[in-house]
């Protein structure tokens, strides 16, 4: 059982990164979870863009893992619908939950092939920062359900 968040970059801005590595260290203390980035090639056009950062993404995930896409058209939840979606596939996948932010133009179309499922935080279109803190917080969230901890209420 090991969870895993891959993003395209890492926030710079101190709003989002100290968030982020609090929500980071609180999951990291409960569960086994790794944080990965892969580079975004930033300035580069949304094609070229695409093409690299979905290579990258492909190459950090292995045919036994449960790959969720970030898409705002995914599947919506509750916070304890999440809670119980993830730790289900967490006990019933033979490899790592992967949760995937993609970068600003989203991801590539074989990314998007490879997707096991999509998981949508909100259909409005969030920056790719506040999409990881929020996603950090769900998740720190759905640990805390599971777990019975006053966090979520």
């Amino acid at each position: 059982m090991k969870l895993v968040i891959l993003s395209v970059g890492r926030p710079k801005n101190p709003l989002y990164k100290n968030g982020i590595e609090e929500y980071h260290r609180r999951i990291g203390s409960c569960v086994p979870f790794q944080w990965e980035a892969v580079r975004s090639s930033g300035g580069k056009s949304s094609v070229a863009s695409l093409r690299e950062e979905g290579a990258a993404i492909l190459k950090r995930i292995n045919e036994r893992d449960l790959l969720a896409l970030l898409e705002d058209s995914g599947n919506s939840f509750t916070s304890e619908g999440f809670s119980r979606w993830l730790f289900e596939k967490l006990r019933g996948t033979g490899g790592r939950v992967i949760l995937c932010v993609g970068g600003p133009f989203g991801v590539s179309g074989a990314v998007k092939a490879r997707a096991d499922v999509p998981v949508s935080l909100s259909p409005m279109t969030l920056t790719h920062d506040m999409s990881l803190l929020l996603l950090f917080e769900q998740v720190y969230r759905a640990i805390a359900i599971e777990k019975g901890t006053g966090y979520h209420h």
